[in-house]
């Protein structure tokens, strides 16, 4: 890594770090994480979707040899709801009361009632099989539609309907209001030139990393709970985990282990599962572990997406867009899950609808239900895969309507510059959309394309192409952050400068596989002129990191990656003027580069020293320092801004569609990010690349099933189909340069978070493109050959009566 110049390290291809552990069996997982004298924990789950709890039998399980304890809701029935103020997003809402088991009773198939406490996890998951219950059948509600309907069973007792959150995101903040927005949005539509209605639907489904979670927690009166968890945000759970435990957050530790087999969200929630082994650590004196088994994943959390969407929009001859409405439904689950409740993430998509576009007037609405399912987990496109696929269909609709290019239709309605708020209030802070898009349009080679397609259907193949654009989450400032999930956006790092020039990074965000070790020394060794094998990242530990809100919404990058830098600039002043004061110079700390290993006096290279000479005078040497100056080279930085960032994206999709069995083959897929500036391009594209293969995997091949009695069928991976590489073409990625971004330190924008989002648009408009000749369009995920051959056979019978 040596013989390059300091200014190189930004934007280098820099092999990541992290991967010879991993890839030598050297990695540091939580399973890796043991100590002496552990127990094992398993729970018992129910095998009803709904139902009271009449009894739980714990008798046999417990004279089960190796056994230490088993417990049901009853033994737990005074302890506190886990519903605690900090876990509450600061918005109006209906907050479910919910436990570290099920009390009374049970509101999803796979709700925990039970736990079991071995010498080691076989004997504990024998002795849970011995563990029954006596239940009465209550109604399953499984459709968030039926669930707002009147006279729907009430999930939640006590409560007087089904609805955790209704919004409305456009008009004004009264009633009133609203109510007149309401009326003047319908009052355009009607006489808007031409209308289009349609209902999309997206189904539940998510995001599966290779580790579930995983939790294991230890007690002394000394030193109090330490805890390692999985979770993507250590610093937010040691807070929850202190309040709800009644603990000083002095005696509540949280240690993320060192490597992760991903994230993507499933992990950023506050689950019931590690307060109970937390709890049976201290009641027990002695440590308890938790690993969760696929199927408890699959069961449980990993769920997304489930919405629907009914829209309706105004538009001229043109194209341009005159008005829209939407009437949003959302699934949320029990809502049984800290800082989300299930509700965070629909309530977010639908706060971005207008995404891309320029809606001149909207009226934008939504309800979220709570049903007999778990609660809505964040999976990346945070709430927004839906309504994504919702506008971009719209799209290509109005398209379809005027016989318009479904490119022309977007770049009439793109916003035209920026900065821009939406209409829902959504603030777009910099690039261009439409710089981005036909980028797009020339690595597509569109024209060309449409030459190909009608060559193709005079051969009796069908060819399609769709686009889907994103306007994506960049880290979110703490404006926005702080009513959304009662909690800070900014990013705060540590930079610890040692004797002899070795720099060690604290966050205390998680790297779930996104490379933080690699980008971070590169950051520090751009700034510093040194090698990034000098320089070492410690996250994750709520003992020796800053505060940090945790792995969330691309943070990293804009956020994380600022104060990093932020850090090392205010050490490198410190460094400089010593210097000068040293060499009793007139010079201030601009007058010196940081290059190549050395710091130089640009005014004259003969004054300089080696970096490790430079801190080493500072950190062993205090003596004869400035008037006023610390000895010491350590420096917290906390970077936010005064308005949420964006990146924008837009991608595209070319599938061929055998008509005969409605099977679907996709033969390209292209994404165009505009990501200001890259500090590394080989850790950006994977991140786009797993965004996209996401994406598509939810789009064709993934889908959470339940039966009508709400028991999951789709608890393993025989059942619940992801995407393998032999499902995917190689995606090809496209780097719109719009300049950097404005408002971050290094011109960074995040990239990951909003991936996913554009690929159900371009994969339903891509499909509905190839099968436009049978006027069969795709409205509803997932997209199943078996669904479109029946659509296609309707079609044909039809034209045949024509």
């Amino acid at each position: 890594m040596s013989g390059e110049k300091n200014n190189d390290w930004v934007g280098a291809r820099l092999k990541r770090k992290e991967d010879h552990r991993l890839t030598t069996g050297e990695g540091e997982y939580f399973c890796d994480t043991h100590v002496a004298g552990e127990l094992h924990l398993v729970f018992v789950r129910s095998d009803r979707a709904h139902a009271r709890i009449l009894g739980v039998d714990t008798s046999a399980a417990k004279q089960v040899p190796g056994v230490v304890a088993v417990v049901s809701g009853d033994d737990i029935r005074d302890f506190k709801s886990l519903s605690q103020p900090v876990l509450r997003a600061l918005v109006p809402a209906h907050f479910p009361d919910w436990y570290m088991l099920e009390i009374d009773t049970v509101k999803h198939y796979g709700a925990p009632i039970a736990a079991v406490v071995a010498r080691d996890k076989y004997t504990a998951e024998d002795a849970a099989e011995l563990v029954t219950a006596r239940y009465e059948d209550l109604p399953y509600v499984g459709d968030a539609e039926a669930a707002v309907a009147p006279g729907a069973p009430i999930i939640h007792e006590g409560w007087d309907d089904n609805i955790i959150f209704q919004g409305n995101f456009t008009g004004g903040a009264t009633p009133e209001e609203q109510a007149k927005n309401e009326a003047e949005v319908d009052q355009i539509l009607k006489q808007s030139t031409h209308t289009v209605s349609q209902r999309f639907e997206v189904h539940r489904c998510g995001a599966t990393p290779m580790e579930p979670r995983g939790f294991l927690a230890k007690w002394s009166k000394a030193d109090g709970l330490t805890c390692w968890s999985t979770s993507q945000r250590p610093h937010i759970e040691r807070v929850a985990m202190a309040d709800i435990l009644d603990l000083p957050t002095a005696k509540v530790r949280i240690i993320h282990p060192r490597d992760a087999g991903g994230g993507f969200g499933v992990k950023a929630p506050f689950f019931r599962e590690p307060v109970l082994v937390a709890y049976m650590a201290m009641k027990l004196g002695r440590p308890v572990r938790w690993q969760e088994n696929r199927q408890e994943h699959l069961l449980c959390v990993g769920q997304e997406r489930g919405q629907s969407h009914y829209v309706d929009v105004g538009f001229d001859d043109s194209g341009r867009i005159t008005a829209l409405r939407t009437r949003g439904f959302a699934d949320c689950g029990d809502g049984a899950n800290g800082v989300y409740h299930g509700f965070v993430m629909p309530m977010t998509g639908a706060f971005m609808f207008p995404n891309t576009y320029d809606l001149p007037r909207g009226d934008i609405q939504l309800k979220v239900a709570v049903t007999n399912k778990p609660a809505l987990t964040p999976a990346r496109s945070f709430g927004a895969y839906p309504t994504r696929f919702a506008i971009e269909r719209t799209m290509d609709k109005i398209a379809a309507k005027l016989g318009m290019d479904p490119v022309d239709v977007r770049l009439i309605n793109f916003v035209p510059e920026t900065p821009y708020t939406s209409l829902t209030g959504h603030y777009l802070d910099s690039g261009d959309i439409t710089a981005v898009f036909k980028d797009l349009l020339k690595a597509v080679g569109y024209d060309d394309f449409r030459k190909r397609q009608a060559e193709a259907r005079e051969q009796g193949r069908y060819l399609g192409i769709g686009f889907g654009t994103g306007a994506e989450f960049s880290g979110i400032a703490s404006v926005d952050f702080v009513p959304m999930e009662n909690q800070p956006g900014y990013g705060a790092a540590t930079v610890r400068l040692d004797p002899r020039g070795q720099a060690i990074v604290y966050f205390g965000d998680t790297s779930q596989g996104q490379g933080h070790e690699t980008t971070t020394a590169q950051v520090v060794a751009s700034e510093f002129g040194i090698d990034p094998g000098h320089v070492t990242l410690t996250r994750g530990d709520t003992e020796l990191t800053p505060f940090g809100s945790g792995t969330v919404a691309a943070r990293s990058g804009p956020y994380t990656m600022s104060a990093v830098a932020d850090a090392c600039r205010v050490l490198k002043k410190k460094i400089a003027t010593v210097m000068a004061h040293d060499f009793a110079l007139a010079a201030s700390p601009e007058d010196f580069e940081f290059e190549d290993g050395f710091v130089t006096y640009k005014n004259d290279s003969n004054i300089r020293k080696t970096f490790r000479e430079a801190t080493e005078r500072i950190v062993m040497a205090p003596i004869n320092l400035p008037k006023g100056m610390e000895a010491g080279l350590d420096h917290t930085s906390f970077f936010d801004t005064e308005h949420g960032l964006i990146a924008f994206c837009a991608h595209a999709a070319i599938v061929e569609v055998d008509i005969e069995n409605g099977q679907v083959t996709l033969e390209r897929y292209i994404a165009c990010e505009d990501l200001g500036t890259i500090i590394n391009p080989m850790i950006v594209d994977g991140q786009i690349h797993g965004g996209a293969v996401m994406g598509i995997s939810n789009a064709l091949f993934e889908e959470f099933v339940y039966d009508e009695h709400g028991q999951q069928l789709t608890g393993d991976l025989e059942n619940y189909k992801i995407a393998t590489a032999a499902d995917v073409p190689s995606v090809e990625i496209i780097h719109s340069d719009n300049g950097p971004c404005p408002f971050t330190t290094l011109g960074t924008r995040g990239v990951g978070e909003g991936t996913p989002g554009s690929v159900p648009g371009a994969l339903g408009n891509a499909v509905s493109d190839a099968l436009s000749p049978f006027g069969v369009e795709v409205n509803e995920l997932p997209i199943r050959p078996s669904k479109l051959w029946r659509e296609i056979q309707k079609a044909k019978a039809k034209q045949a009566a024509d």
